[in-house]
């Protein structure tokens, strides 16, 4: 048997080789081709369900295969949604739920209404929607990533508008600093520039909310006409839109992306519906063909893909601690024991303090320092589990030498430098 750090390394040095090379194997190119050629029919839970392969295989692709048989679970994780924190996924501590329920969520939008004044001499309220996630601290758009969204309003009883928003590289270059990181600031004011050159100019407006937030609101406007002047007939007709009301409304739908171009999260557009998102769920699924497949020969394999792939998205040590497999590894390196399933929320956090304390999450969005992460967790699972066939610990087995567990203390003593 290969050890954990050699299989781990023959994966991941060219991980773009070992997915085609899975995506080539007879059963996975059978379901990946049915996949890819049924998906744009499915428009409702009702058809995902309906097609046990096309079903299958969206759950293996989120890492919820263990959960196919449990359709009343999911059908309520699809109807609900994750565009509300309300919602049944988003209620539930594993994020693979709330991940499922936005790649397959059928053109689910956002909308909120106006509503008239409570009593006379106030103005009608407006309608007004903030992104349910702050923006981060920067984005690339760089390379491929796009968000890309649709906000329409209602005006009056006879007249809606709408502008298709899409932040790329192509709409931001010359708008921003760096593409590479994009700030929350620069994001909402090119949101509010291609408001500005369209229908909607001056009748809904963006900004960044105080707490960090895309927000969207409609406003009032008073139009005269080309002469300037109330009153007049076509060029010269005055336009007046009021800014709340009834009548007024405020909607955000998802629109596809650009051929070629992967979702960034700004809080909206991310909710894409499934043929837009063909693409990602099949690297997904092959994704976890992989991992799988290695894990059933080493679950140090496995547990170690996984991190190399999740560790970009944390943010926080609790990030690491709502997921049974990144804690495995996190607890492997540093060297806690597993945490009862009925830890108290103040043992928690102080768990996490001393996570945070030991491993730099932030550094982990450095693929250097990422990688020398992985393979150090590689090293202390072989210690600890593969001294047979870890080719470095037979230089300290033996008569004389060091054995395993000294060898994973002095790993573990390492972790936090």
């Amino acid at each position: 048997m290969t050890d954990t750090l050699t299989s781990y390394r023959l994966i991941a040095k060219d991980l773009t080789a070992s997915l085609q090379r899975k995506a080539a194997e007879p059963s996975v190119a059978r379901e990946t081709a049915y996949y890819e050629a049924n998906i744009g029919r499915v428009k409702s839970v009702d058809d995902l369900l309906g097609d046990q392969r096309l079903y299958a295989y969206a759950m293996k692709a989120y890492g919820l295969e263990e959960m196919t048989y449990a359709k009343a679970f999911m059908r309520k994780v699809l109807e609900e949604g994750a565009a509300s924190a309300a919602s049944f996924a988003n209620r539930l501590a594993d994020d693979r739920y709330t991940a499922f329920a936005k790649a397959f969520s059928f053109g689910q939008g956002v909308s909120a209404a106006g509503a008239d004044a409570a009593s006379f001499g106030l103005a009608p309220r407006t309608a007004s929607l903030s992104a349910p996630k702050l923006l981060a601290d920067a984005y690339d758009f760089s390379g491929r990533s796009e968000a890309g969204f649709l906000v329409e309003s209602r005006l009056d009883a006879a007249t809606t508008q709408s502008v298709t928003i899409r932040l790329n590289a192509q709409t931001l270059a010359g708008r921003v600093a760096d593409l590479s990181k994009v700030t929350p600031g620069e994001i909402a004011a090119a949101v509010a520039a291609q408001i500005d050159a369209s229908a909607l100019k001056g009748k809904v407006q963006a900004g960044l909310a105080a707490d960090g937030s895309l927000f969207f609101e409609t406003t009032g406007l008073t139009d005269l006409g080309a002469d300037g002047v109330a009153g007049g007939t076509g060029r010269d007709a005055d336009t007046l839109v009021s800014a709340g009301g009834a009548i007024r409304t405020l909607a955000i739908r998802n629109v596809p992306l650009t051929a070629g171009r992967t979702a960034a999260d700004v809080g909206f557009g991310t909710d894409l519906g499934p043929d837009s998102m063909a693409l990602a769920v099949t690297q997904a699924y092959l994704q976890q063909s992989l991992e799988s497949e290695a894990g059933d020969a080493d679950t140090g394999v496995r547990l170690a893909l996984y991190f190399a792939r999740k560790a970009p998205t944390l943010t926080s040590a609790f990030d690491i601690l709502g997921d049974a497999a990144l804690s495995q590894v996190a607890n492997t390196v540093i060297g806690l024991p597993a945490t009862s399933g009925a830890a108290t929320s103040e043992a928690l956090a102080k768990r996490a303090e001393l996570i945070a304390k030991k491993i730099d999450v932030a550094s982990l969005k450095d693929p250097a320092k990422l990688d020398a992460f992985v393979r150090r967790f590689a090293a202390i699972w072989d210690a600890q589990n593969n001294t047979a066939s870890a080719p470095v610990l037979a230089l300290f087995t033996g008569s004389g030498g060091i054995d395993a567990e000294t060898l994973t203390n002095l790993q573990t003593s390492r972790a936090g430098g």
